[in-house]
Formats: structure tokens, C-alpha cells, sequence
């Protein structure tokens, strides 16, 4: 059963191995870099990495932000380790992630930020209930949103 968990001192090098396919690097950032800017950054205080996991393996990992922004919440760098692809371990990281946001209660709105020639990506955020609002950052990403 797919779940999420904050990434900690046991998991963190299976964190830092993950690994995209060759096509999707240009879409994420490396999970070295995630992890980094997450611990180092500002953003340390918005937001938390965490663990997709197929039971007790981990499978991927994803970013949330929950106090980033004033009104809605985000996440990013959403990975699942090529050998764990094409088996809807995303779609249902996903729903786990929608629920933390719903529990934790501030906002009521997600939002996520897709390159518009990541087609697989822009897919599964359609799949999962997302609405295409239009183009953020000088136009160079397609954002998304949905109401909790």
C-alpha cells in the first residue's frame, strides 16, 4: 500500500539514490538537490520532504510546502524511481498527499507548477483532479490547482 512519511536520518540515502528516467531529468530536480534545499534553504521552514513508500520500500519522494504561500498549498519535485514507474504508485502518492494537506487544515487550495512539455506529468495532475489555471513565471511554467 502506497503511503508517505517525512524523510529522516533512516531513509535519507535511499532518498538521495532515487533516480528518474533519463527524459524526466530535465522535468525535476535531483533528489540530492531536493533534499538539500529543503534542509539548507529558507525553505526548511515551509516545507518537508517526503518518503513515498510501497509498503515498507521506498519508492520515491515528493516535496510539500505547507506554509511556502499564504493561501494555498503546493508540492513539487514529485519522483518516483524508474523501477517503480507505470505502476500507479504516483496517482496514489498523490491522493497521500492530498490528504496530509487536508488534515494539517490551513488552506483549501493546491497548486503545482508543471514545464508544459512534461505531457506524462501535466496527465497524471489531470487524472488526479487538477485544473489548468494558465502560465506562471514569465510563462514558463503551466500552473494547476485544486480545491480540496
Amino acid at each position: 500500500m502506497i503511503h508517505i512519511k517525512p524523510v529522516d536520518e533512516s531513509i535519507i540515502e535511499v532518498c538521495a539514490n532515487l533516480k528518474c528516467t533519463e527524459e524526466q531529468r530535465e522535468y525535476t530536480n535531483s533528489p540530492i538537490w531536493s533534499l538539500l534545499q529543503t534542509a539548507y534553504t529558507l525553505l526548511n521552514e515551509h516545507c518537508k520532504m517526503y518518503a513515498i513508500f510501497n509498503d515498507d520500500e521506498v519508492v520515491g519522494m515528493v516535496r510539500l510546502d505547507f506554509t511556502l504561500f499564504e493561501d494555498f498549498y503546493m508540492f513539487t519535485n514529485l519522483l518516483i524511481d524508474y523501477h517503480y514507474q507505470r505502476k500507479h504508485y504516483a496517482s496514489e502518492a498523490i491522493k497521500c498527499i492530498l490528504n496530509a494537506f487536508r488534515k494539517d487544515g490551513r488552506h483549501a487550495m493546491v497548486k503545482i507548477h508543471v514545464d508544459p512539455q512534461n505531457s506524462a506529468a501535466i496527465e497524471l495532475y489531470k487524472k488526479a483532479g487538477f485544473r489548468y489555471v494558465g502560465k506562471v513565471f514569465d510563462g514558463v511554467f503551466s500552473e494547476f490547482e485544486m480545491v480540496l
